[in-house]
């Protein structure tokens, strides 16, 4: 799903998303990320500097979810599938990016999320159910 540009706003906007994710058996687990990067159109990428639970819950179950609150103004949920990757190009990219970007903290990996519905929360509905 193409992330819109109302979404792609208050991404960049906020220092700080809820990132969710549950392991095989579908016990879920919460973190606060506030390194993320909307890579293109449909995907998103979330750095670990100290995942335990969120890394391994990934390689047990790809179904991820994050939520941004914007100002109060707005809220998103987004799912995805997402895939952890911490060697090859992909990840050098990633790294490259980060410090760039002033990122303090050792990159284990990074996650990419490709993303399948994006819902706004202060209606309930998908945001392409919207327009």
């Amino acid at each position: 799903m193409k992330i819109p540009k109302e979404v792609k706003e208050a991404f960049e906007k906020e220092q700080y998303l809820t990132f969710g994710t549950a392991d095989k058996k579908g016990v879920p687990n919460v973190v606060i990320i506030g390194f993320k990067r909307i890579l293109n159109d449909d995907t998103i990428w979330v750095f670990d500097s100290r995942f335990n639970k969120s890394k391994s819950n990934i390689l047990e179950n790809e179904n991820v979810s994050l939520c941004i609150f914007h100002n109060r103004e707005s809220a998103f949920q987004i799912k995805g599938t997402a895939k952890y990757i911490d060697s090859g190009k992909v990840f050098e990219d990633a790294v490259k990016w980060s410090i760039e970007k002033g990122k303090k903290k050792k990159t284990m990996g990074v996650v990419e999320i490709k993303v399948k519905e994006i819902y706004n929360l202060d209606s309930g509905k998908l945001v392409n159910e919207e327009r």
